[in-house]
């Protein structure tokens, strides 16, 4: 009886502690058309996805797809937009975003590869014959106070709606 209370008090440390050291793993600071913005400061769920505004089909459809879901499950999440393409100005970046949603924000991290990284984005830009491609990943993160809820890889709108309904 004492080695099964020892070993659940020790497995109780270790979940704290992962707990801790993961906590602000997907928090950051970023620069917005609206001054600073932090995600710890959202007092809503965040939706983060990263493409680019000339992409010619996966973002504009994301974004339009996620709309339309937070728009039926009557859902108040935050739609933030950041740009893998250094050509994208904020503000071209912000009107992107806000043409699919009114509230939605584009933002630049402070450090945007460490960023890019705790979310594990994957990017690609090449460069060919004077034409740029843009490649990514087209993941949507689902957060909740900082804490990744879930990962949104199915972009159908059945399967985009059941994974939104975490978020309440």
């Amino acid at each position: 009886m004492k080695k099964v209370l020892i070993l659940l008090f020790l497995a109780l440390i270790i979940l704290g502690l992962g707990a801790v050291l993961g906590a602000g793993k997907y928090d950051f600071s970023a620069k917005s058309l609206r001054g600073e913005f932090a995600l710890s400061r959202l007092n809503k769920p965040a939706l983060l996805y990263f493409g680019y505004t000339n992409c010619p089909d996966v973002c504009p459809t994301t974004l339009y797809l996620l709309n339309n879901a937070l728009d039926e499950l009557g859902l108040d999440a935050q739609i933030i937009f950041i740009s893998v393409d250094k050509r994208d100005s904020l503000k071209a970046c912000d009107e992107y975003a806000k043409y699919f949603r009114a509230d939605a924000i584009c933002v630049e991290p402070k450090n945007f590869e460490k960023v890019a990284k705790a979310y594990d984005v994957k990017y690609k830009i090449e460069s060919r014959n004077g034409q740029i491609s843009v490649a990514h990943s087209p993941y949507v993160y689902a957060l909740k106070d900082t804490q990744l809820i879930t990962v949104i890889e199915n972009l159908s709108q059945k399967a985009l709606k059941r994974e939104l309904l975490k978020l309440k």
